[in-house]
């Protein structure tokens, strides 16, 4: 991450404006997974407001290298003074190409823009608690699948030719490696009937 020199005041609006914004709601349907996930939207619908009335502005800038398309994400105070950072995914050769890229890029918006502004997406497999509807409770570190596992399922991705990043929206994760354990059979044998499907 990078900063101004100084964070003083863009640390207390931050923290202010983090004190307003409630966790925004799954409202977009995953279909193939037959699941909802809170998409940019949502994101942006109770960040925004909470940012502006507190001198805050996001921009979110997409890049690309030989290997990798990325989000770098900046956080600016009405003061002057500013939080940046950037994330990327490997790009796959694929049948095309713009299109994944667009749909990591947005991937990548939706959970800087949530991580930097301190929200979680409401989903179930976050270990938020023993009371599911609420943020309280004690929270469990989340196990993560085996590194067998996680290349069984991307050989099932690559043979199913399915969509990566609606996978990883429906399985919680960041990547395949970080998918939690309690997710493995249920995506596993939603690629695998998938595979059935197209033999």
């Amino acid at each position: 991450m990078k900063t101004s020199e100084s964070i003083n005041e863009i640390a207390t609006a931050l923290a202010q404006a983090q004190a307003e914004i409630q966790n925004p709601a799954k409202t977009a349907d995953n279909p193939f997974f037959k699941s909802k996930y809170a998409d940019l939207a949502e994101v942006l619908s109770v960040v925004r407001p909470a940012f502006s009335s507190n001198g805050l502005s996001v921009v979110q800038f997409p890049y690309s290298t030989d290997e990798q398309v990325g989000v770098t994400t900046m956080i600016s105070h009405s003061s002057g003074q500013w939080m940046q950072g950037d994330i990327a995914l490997p790009l796959q050769v694929a049948k095309n190409i713009a299109q994944d890229a667009g749909k990591i890029v947005t991937y990548l918006r939706r959970y800087s823009l949530a991580a930097a502004a301190g929200v979680a997406q409401e989903d179930p497999d976050a270990n938020l608690g023993s009371d599911k509807d609420s943020n309280t409770g004690k929270v469990t570190t989340i196990k993560a699948i085996t590194q067998a596992q996680a290349a069984q399922i991307n050989r099932l991705i690559k043979e199913t030719d399915s969509d990566s990043m609606a996978f990883l929206n429906f399985a919680g994760a960041d990547s395949v490696d970080t998918i939690p354990r309690s997710k493995y059979e249920e995506v596993h044998d939603a690629l695998l009937s998938k595979k059935e499907q197209s033999a």
